[in-house]
């Protein structure tokens, strides 16, 4: 029971990064990318490749994030350069992708048989999953740091900016066309880079991997706004990963219920419906805000205050 549940959060971990480059490219820069789908699997395919053959894993995950990161920079320019519609430009780029990751993987899919951690992670007495659970964790908290710092400089207010309000940004002189272009590249590596963690904790690369990744990502993103409802970019953030986490736990606690495996698409929409209405049901005294909680009695008082002027037995007694 134990590694069923470190499994599902060692997965979850392994999402995340799709699940923050989501957030990046949707919800910080609004824009609709379907990237995503190919540069997962493009990702993944090349850490294979290159793992198989030989080389670091940190080095062919930061290859893997390059190639991400240029398949998102092509969506960008054919989207600002060209003025194809953002779902369109998404739609192409991840039709060509399919087949430069069939170049890349050589095959419909690749197997990785050896992998050598570089650091001699602790197992927590469970053995392969404690290390990965260890490692993921300490990589998912230093990409959050990074982009909530990243996010919280003049660079990444310019980038939220463009996604928030594009008149404000244009009158502040804020090139647009280049902004979009690094924030959907730096979205689509980090897509990748999951895409990379996926395969090496699977054990193998397949070409038709990423397909639905777009709406995995949005669905770790919306359980993690819906049930934390962050204020501030840093909780965004951690919520998201918490998100990809709480999504794979649900997974393995249908399938522990006997779910067949066959069924999990059907689950994952029914998982994703909950969640996008979780945010949408009025709960008395829950989801108030403040401010009408405090207008409350004052409206109270007013109608009682009403009712007695009109009630005419309820004259002034001597």
């Amino acid at each position: 029971m134990i590694s069923l549940w470190l499994g599902a959060y060692d997965q979850g971990l392994a999402y995340a990064s799709l699940a923050l480059g989501t957030y990046l490219t949707l919800r910080v820069l609004n824009f609709a990318d379907l990237t995503v789908d190919g540069s997962f699997a493009l990702g993944g395919g090349t850490a294979a490749v290159l793992i198989t053959n030989g080389v670091p894993i940190p080095l062919a995950m930061l290859a893997a994030m390059v190639l991400g990161g240029l398949a998102g920079t092509v969506t960008a320019l054919i989207h600002t350069r060209l003025g194809v519609n953002d779902l369109f430009a998404g739609i192409l780029t991840t039709t060509g992708l399919y087949t430069t990751t069939l170049r890349v993987v050589g095959r419909s899919n690749i197997p990785i048989t050896d992998i050598t951690p570089v650091v001699n992670w602790p197992t927590l007495g469970q053995g392969d999953d404690g290390r990965w659970g260890v490692a993921l964790t300490c990589v998912m908290l230093g990409m959050v740091c990074l982009l909530a710092l990243i996010l919280a400089t003049d660079f990444g207010l310019a980038l939220r900016s463009i996604g928030n309000n594009p008149t404000m940004a244009r009158a502040n002189a804020i090139n647009q066309g280049l902004g979009l272009t690094i924030g959907i590249a730096a979205g689509n590596a980090l897509v990748a880079m999951a895409g990379a963690m996926v395969a090496m904790y699977q054990g193998f690369a397949d070409v038709t991997m990423g397909i639905g990744s777009l709406i995995l990502g949005l669905g770790m993103v919306i359980i993690g706004e819906s049930v934390f409802r962050p204020r501030s970019v840093p909780l965004a953030l951690f919520a998201v990963v918490v998100g990809a986490i709480f999504f794979r736990l649900m997974i393995a606690i249908a399938l522990q219920l006997g779910l067949e495996p066959v069924d999990l698409k059907l689950t994952t929409a029914v998982l994703l419906l909950g969640a996008m209405s979780l945010g949408h049901i009025k709960l008395p005294g829950v989801n108030a805000s403040p401010l009408e909680l405090a207008s409350e009695p004052a409206a109270l008082a007013g109608s009682e205050g009403e009712v007695d002027a009109a009630d005419p037995s309820q004259g002034e007694r001597p």
